[in-house]
């Protein structure tokens, strides 16, 4: 009976370990916690950070929007605070709190999740900014408020 039970219970144990310490790695905390935010300027931010609070001013002049069953999120890139004339897009954001309709620009202390763009930022979306001037570094961060 002991055996049954240690075949069956130790690899559902393993994996929902392997899930909770994947989850902890990715978010820079456990489930249900927020990773401590660290200052950190747009130019020294990386896809290492986990927890960030930046400063800059952000450029509402394209308004995206991406649209899932449950939410609608609002893109745009954060520049140096001041900077309204930059177009090498290295933070990007990704908040549920809709900008200010009459706002062009707005500056902003945003604390929250540094991580990769990965699947959460498609070629129209990239294509879209393009058109409008802007362009990418390679290792550009993709930044989601703790508010959302």
């Amino acid at each position: 009976m002991k055996r049954i039970l240690l075949t069956v219970l130790g690899p559902m144990c393993l994996v929902g370990a392997s899930v909770f310490a994947l989850i902890w790695w990715e978010r820079g905390a456990p489930p249900g916690f927020l990773p401590t935010p660290h200052d950190v300027s747009i130019q020294d931010i990386t896809r290492n950070h986990r927890g960030v609070r930046v400063e800059g001013t952000a450029h509402y002049g394209l308004r995206i929007v991406q649209t899932t069953a449950e939410v609608s999120w609002y893109l745009y890139p954060l520049f140096e605070p001041g900077d309204t004339m930059g177009r090498e897009i290295k933070v990007l954001v990704r908040s549920t709190v809709q900008p200010e309709p009459l706002l062009g620009f707005e500056d902003l202390v945003i604390e929250g999740f540094a991580r990769p763009p990965g699947r959460l930022i498609d070629a129209s979306i990239t294509t879209g900014l393009r058109e409008y001037g802007y362009t990418f570094v390679d290792d550009y961060v993709l930044v989601e408020p703790f508010n959302n």
